[in-house]
């Protein structure tokens, strides 16, 4: 992959599945595609899920950063390995950080609040 911290943002998403979820946004938005009655409204809405597929062969940062966050909300334990790449993406790109403010919580690490002190 990229030097850098965005290819090192990268190659941690490539591990977790990234390409694998690209490549399921895609058939998904192929089938809701096929799925759209041929009317002026479906066809509205048909270039706005044509421009996505589009999008989606070059995927930005903001696109890839919203899939890792999607992943790990499906399996919390990615998160710990995500973490420290995705937050030293952040510092170079601070417009990413409400992605990684939506990253859930390390389920290996305990909320000391929840336990009973009684």
């Amino acid at each position: 992959m990229s030097g850098g911290v965005e290819g090192a943002f990268l190659d941690v998403a490539l591990e977790i599945g990234l390409a694998q979820a690209i490549a399921q946004l895609r058939k998904d938005i192929d089938r809701a595609i096929d799925q759209l009655p041929d009317t002026a409204a479906a066809g509205r809405y048909r270039d706005r899920l044509t421009a996505q597929r589009a999008a989606l062969r070059e995927p930005t940062l903001r696109h890839s950063a919203a899939l890792v966050v999607s992943l790990c909300d499906k399996d919390p334990a990615l998160t710990p390995r995500v973490r420290p790449a995705f937050a030293a993406l952040v510092a170079r790109h601070p417009e990413l950080a409400r992605f990684y403010g939506q990253l859930p919580a390390d389920p290996s690490v305990k909320d000391m609040r929840a336990t009973d002190r009684s």
